[in-house]
């Protein structure tokens, strides 16, 4: 397997595990990550093996792993190469690979402007594998931290803070976070707050005394069972909403800028709920129209009522 890129481009391609082991039960998978990604299988036990690959752009001759695994395939052929890579720097590294079957995304099979999902879904039916499976999934490992048996899971980190104090385009106000974090307390609603240990300062100001903080308190394999076993999980546009698709747990997502037509979470039918303003400027995500966007309109169109009403219809079971 052959994607190495970010957390939740990583975990977008874990749609194929399955698929694989259905069909091959007693396959030896190897996954060939960036260092960062390779912890969401640190407790999988689906995978063999995982190789750290630090330098994407790297010629082979300058990369160790890349030396590594060319050598071996040349002892021991692969029997199936999954490249889910569209990079073409990558391709004279895979082509150097031996193997018995090649898939992945060639000038016959084109990444296409869809979902990331659906493209690594179409590389899997060229290659004849069934794709009732194909779904996104992790395995976790359960924290020390002691948690409700019931609650709520705020993810508001999104790459925060963008250059001179400014909040990054995809990110929910931080004033709304904690207006929401408090009217589901008053209603007797236990939430924690995830973050990595840099949104540690956000995650404090969000979670106050009501909530849980748990910000650098998980590891990666940590933090899927924390979000797997919440009652509803509520994010932005950012990694670990990706990693909640993975688990199963019904999602309600904030989106704005972005497309969901290439960056959703991934769920199963009835999992993801998508909350977005109706302006006509959007999706705008990497376009100029972005650049001169300051405020985050289509974010804040987003009001607390709106998102806590849909927070309560889950948490309810509707």
């Amino acid at each position: 397997m052959i994607r190495c890129g970010a957390v939740g481009d990583t975990v977008m391609a874990t749609c194929v595990i399955d698929p694989i082991l259905a069909r091959f039960p007693d396959a030896q998978i190897e996954w060939l990550a960036t260092p960062g990604s390779a912890a969401l299988f640190k407790h999988d036990p689906r995978m063999t093996q995982v190789h750290l690959l630090r330098h994407r752009k790297f010629p082979t001759w300058l990369t160790k792993t890349k030396r590594e695994l060319v050598r071996s395939s040349r002892k021991r052929p692969f029997d199936w190469i999954v490249n889910l890579e569209v990079a073409r720097f990558l391709r004279p590294f895979v082509s150097a690979l031996k193997c018995r079957h090649l898939i992945g995304f060639n000038d016959a099979l084109p990444w296409q402007d869809i979902h990331g999902v659906d493209n690594h879904r179409r590389v899997l039916a060229a290659g004849g594998f069934d794709l009732e499976l194909a779904y996104p999934s992790l395995r976790g490992i359960a924290p020390s931290i002691t948690l409700p048996p019931r609650f709520v899971v705020l993810h508001p980190g999104n790459s925060h803070a963008v250059g001179r104090g400014r909040l990054n385009i995809r990110a929910w106000p931080e004033e709304r976070w904690r207006a929401l974090l408090l009217a589901l307390h008053s209603k007797g609603i236990a939430v924690a707050v995830t973050g990595a240990p840099t949104e540690a300062e956000l995650v404090r100001k969000v979670a106050g005394r009501e909530g849980i903080d748990l910000a650098g308190r998980t590891t990666l394999p940590e933090l899927i069972d924390v979000v797997g076993r919440a009652v509803v999980f509520v994010s932005s546009d950012t990694g670990p909403i990706h990693i909640a698709a993975a688990t199963g747990v019904p999602i309600l997502g904030l989106y704005g800028p972005t497309r969901p037509s290439q960056t959703r979470p991934y769920g199963r039918e009835g999992q993801v709920l998508l909350l977005h303003s109706d302006r006509p400027c959007i999706p705008c995500y990497g376009t100029p129209q972005q650049i001169s966007c300051a405020d985050n309109l289509c974010m804040s169109d987003l009001g607390v009522d709106l998102v806590l009403e849909r927070v309560l219809e889950r948490w309810d079971g509707r």
